[in-house]
């Protein structure tokens, strides 16, 4: 297992009103109807060889307990690359109306003939493999309310990182491991990871843990089906050119971060992990690994790693 550096960062927190979501309606009344806008987003990593992931979407059901409530129905199938809509990125599938009430999945009911495929680098193109995917639909839980003559705007969150697997016969799988989040109740985490820190790496990687939620167990060669750094909720890419990183729709809560680095395999012309840093932070004078995302609020935290 690769060992867990513990280094400190300095963290520099600006809270930054972002947009005002249709979610507070004055009326909270469960009586009546309202609107759901649903839009798609990808947090990947982003693969080497791969420049898509594409699905093809005849309709997107929105259920109760079990039950499909509405659908936001296409005339002609929406195809679209996740990995397009990345860093707060995001693809409108469209509204629907809704009883108000209390919601918990919403399921994307793919196209039969042409559901969901990677395409890489020269051109070529692999099928994903989406269980049930044409009839019962590509699940995402999560629980939502929608209120009387109001509008909630939702986010899936594919995060292709750890949905998209490629299993021992070589055929890619989409997990149903998709966040669902509503936008009135999601900050952002923007920031930069000093580039004195990325000089010996080809790519890093900032990983966003609810607080105690870590294990270093998962620096470790993951199992086939199950992604390195698992239980991260959110994880971005820091530019090369800058070290820039946006970690968007966030779920209010308590957070810390682990920044990993990778390297190339010349040989295999991949890149493979090389290291971990539970990253420390210090505001207003003292250290602590924990701080704050709350709704709404963009946090702007800069990330100076001193050996």
């Amino acid at each position: 297992m690769k060992n867990l550096k513990l280094l400190v960062a300095t963290l520099l927190i600006i809270p930054t009103l972002i947009f005002a979501s249709c979610d507070d309606d004055n009326s909270n009344e469960l009586d009546g109807t309202g609107t759901a806008r649903l839009e798609a987003t990808d947090a990947a990593v982003d693969a080497e060889n791969i420049t898509g992931v594409f699905l093809s979407v005849d309709q997107a059901q929105f259920i109760a307990n079990g039950q499909v409530q509405n659908s936001i129905m296409f005339e002609s199938p929406k195809e679209f690359n996740l990995m397009d809509y990345q860093n707060g990125e995001t693809y409108i599938l469209g509204e629907t109306e809704l009883e108000a009430g209390a919601y918990d999945e919403i399921r994307l009911i793919l196209t039969s003939t042409n559901q969901a495929y990677v395409k890489y680098v020269n051109g070529s193109t692999d099928e994903i493999d989406v269980p049930s995917g044409s009839t019962s639909g590509y699940k995402i839980m999560g629980d939502f309310d929608v209120m009387a003559n109001g509008m909630t705007e939702l986010v899936l969150d594919v995060d292709l990182r750890k949905a998209l697997v490629k299993k021992g016969n070589g055929e890619f799988n989409l997990r149903p491991t998709a966040r669902l989040i509503t936008k009135s109740t999601a900050g952002m985490i923007k920031g930069t990871v000093d580039e004195d820190n990325m000089q010996d790496a080809d790519k890093v990687v900032v990983y966003a843990y609810l607080e105690g939620t870590f294990e270093e167990s998962e620096m470790n060669e993951p199992t086939e089906g199950n992604s390195r750094f698992e239980n991260s909720i959110n994880s971005a890419v820091a530019s090369s050119l800058n070290g820039d990183f946006t970690l968007a729709f966030m779920p209010e809560g308590d957070y810390e971060l682990i920044v990993a680095t990778y390297k190339e395999n010349q040989l295999l012309g991949e890149l493979e992990f090389d290291s971990a840093t539970q990253v420390e932070v210090s505001i207003d004078g003292e250290t602590t690994s924990v701080f704050e995302v709350q709704a709404r609020v963009v946090t702007n935290l800069l990330i100076n790693l001193f050996q």
